[in-house]
């Protein structure tokens, strides 16, 4: 949850990807944001690095519109951008969302819902 930004302002979270099954995985991410904020706010992820508050880790998704956004592919097999884990392995990524300076006043007050989707599929026996 993100309250009151306004122009210029970024807020950043680590998120932990757990793999808790017993063979290694690959994941994709897309998201869906509602309205108008959504489609003003934009969204970066890096690999954790020293920490999450300074983002100084490997780019996964170079800033984008928050809705739309994507890392790798739901579809089937492995696909450009798939994040891969090990078995009984987990990652940190640091989601960076921001609200552009160039935000209009049609913005104010505004809210948007984000969805976080993963999609997750074995790679064993699955190119």
């Amino acid at each position: 949850t993100v309250t009151s930004m306004v122009p210029g302002d970024t807020v950043t979270q680590a998120l932990t990807i757990d793999n808790a099954g017993t063979a290694s995985l690959r994941y994709a991410l897309s998201t869906v944001a509602s309205d108008a904020l959504g489609d003003a706010l934009t969204l970066e992820i890096k690999t954790i690095g020293t920490n999450c508050a300074t983002f100084d880790g490997t780019a996964v998704l170079a800033a984008t519109t928050l809705d739309g956004a994507a890392v790798g592919s739901s579809a089937q097999g492995a696909q450009a951008g798939d994040r891969t884990l090990a078995a009984a392995a987990s990652e940190v990524l640091c989601f960076r969302v921001a609200l552009p300076l160039a935000a209009g006043d049609a913005l104010q007050a505004a809210t948007s819902d984000v969805t976080f989707t993963f999609d997750a599929e074995q790679t064993a026996n699955n190119p």
